[in-house]
């Protein structure tokens, strides 16, 4: 799915070369977004960074305004 994030947001991530995880930058603009097999919302961002959401971490950036789905 591709998503779009309204306003530059620090989110909990990990990067590829990275074992644990840190706050990554992700800029206003669109994103791929996947669901995991353990039921997670994986966004990517340029950097091979991945943030993690639970699907109602993910519902309620929606509901704030902070995530629309462009394309499911």
């Amino acid at each position: 799915m591709r998503i779009k994030i309204t306003k530059s947001l620090e989110l909990s991530a990990q990067a590829s070369n990275r074992d644990n995880p840190s706050e990554d930058s992700f800029p206003a603009g669109e994103y791929l977004a996947s669901l995991t097999p353990e039921g997670k919302i994986e966004v990517i961002n340029a950097k091979k960074s991945k943030a993690l959401l639970s699907f109602s971490q993910f519902r309620e950036k929606i509901s704030l305004g902070e995530f629309i789905v462009i394309e499911a």
